[in-house]
């Protein structure tokens, strides 16, 4: 049996006339990958969202290899190897690929100057754990939307990840991208990380997935092992 990263227990979130998650339970296995599926208004992007300090939830805890965590922002989440990948990309096009990587955390030089330069060498380790041949000095609009997503992930790496969350990630890709991108996600699972993997696409869950979880109209219906 795989050792239990992340739980949640009884998580309650409310905004202005809508119960968004009623009492929702979730668990996360080390190394896994954990569809979650449900269908529009269903909690599951509420649910993500508070796992990474976007909301707060009305009640209910968040425990992380056994420890009770409070994440009350983005920042608390990332300390706790929590990181989220949007659908919605949210790189700066004008920016290079080690900009974005660093962005709000900037590496500086002893004189307190932005160090592109470290910047970039650091980049390149990552961009080549993720099978990315390309100069991280290159700006994100130069490059294709496979590619920015690939720079989603290693901008995620660039912490130490324990948990990464993966939202409708596969919405813009090609078959031959989708393929590199479960490549991917399953290099990173074998090393220890584990994936939160939202979906419509039942044949992805049941591709890559090791659990399911399905939530409806903001409750938790139940987890399955996918095979």
């Amino acid at each position: 049996m795989n050792q239990v990263l992340l739980r949640m227990k009884n998580i309650r979130k409310t905004f202005p006339g809508v119960l968004a998650l009623d009492n929702i339970d979730f668990e996360l296995e080390s190394g896994e990958i954990h569809g979650m599926l449900g269908e529009n208004g269903a909690g599951k992007s509420t649910l993500i969202n508070v796992l990474g300090g976007i909301y707060i939830p009305d009640r209910g805890e968040i425990i992380i290899n056994g420890q009770k965590t409070q994440i009350n922002g983005v920042k608390d989440a990332q300390e706790a190897g929590i990181a989220v990948i949007h659908q919605e990309l949210v790189l700066v096009p004008h920016m290079s690929i080690a900009e974005n990587v660093f962005l709000g955390r900037e590496i500086k030089s002893p004189a307190g100057l932005v160090d592109k330069k470290r910047m970039e060498r650091e980049s390149v380790e990552i961009l080549k754990r993720v099978g990315l041949e390309i100069s991280p000095s290159v700006p994100v609009r130069s490059l294709s939307v496979a590619q920015q997503q690939m720079v989603e992930v290693v901008k995620a790496l660039s912490v130490e990840t324990k948990v990464l969350i993966m939202d409708e990630p596969t919405s813009s890709l090609t078959k031959r991208e989708i393929d590199a991108l479960f490549a991917i996600v399953e290099s990173l699972c074998a090393q220890g990380i584990s994936v939160i993997y939202i979906s419509h696409r039942m044949e992805e869950i049941f591709r890559i997935g090791d659990r399911v979880t399905v939530m409806r109209d903001g409750k938790y219906v139940g987890t399955v092992n996918v095979k």
